[in-house]
């Protein structure tokens, strides 16, 4: 599957979102930065985060904490940066809203489950054994399915 980012386009991303908005702590950015690619991609705090923290260390953003949140913003260096970034963003949405959708098992599992209404009723031994062997079938079904779909590409 193709990536939504290439190798530092995330970074350019994050400096042009915080030059639209100014400042936002880091679900602000994933949640414009969601809005942006179309929904076509689902930032998480493992990729949002070290690519911040990275940016502060180029000097292109600084952080402060207010309430115990900590809230970005561009310096002057990023602001400088992000008329570049900002040019680029255009051309990422384009290609993002053209690539197939895409989400994680993780994210289609929490569906299911959080969808699924008997997920809360209580089982007994027999049943649950019935259940975890059910699961531990549709896993490799799964795993199965995925592993076809890298050899085809």
């Amino acid at each position: 599957m193709a990536r939504v980012f290439k190798r530092g386009e995330l970074k350019q991303a994050i400096v042009a979102v915080l030059a639209a908005l100014g400042e936002a702590h880091g679900y602000a950015i994933m949640g414009e930065l969601k809005e942006r690619v179309g929904g076509r991609w689902r930032p998480s705090p493992g990729a949002i985060y070290p690519a911040l923290l990275s940016l502060e260390e180029l000097g292109l953003v600084d952080s402060v904490d207010e309430d115990g949140m900590k809230v970005y913003s561009l310096t002057e260096e990023g602001r400088r940066v992000s008329q570049a970034a900002t040019g680029a963003w255009a051309a990422l949405a384009e290609r993002a809203a053209g690539a197939p959708a895409r989400a994680s098992v993780g994210s289609i599992i929490d569906d299911f489950a959080s969808s699924f209404s008997e997920r809360r009723k209580l089982v007994n031994s027999k049943q649950q054994a019935v259940v975890e062997r059910l699961l531990s079938r549709t896993a490799k079904e799964i795993i199965k399915t995925l592993e076809k779909g890298e050899k085809s590409g």
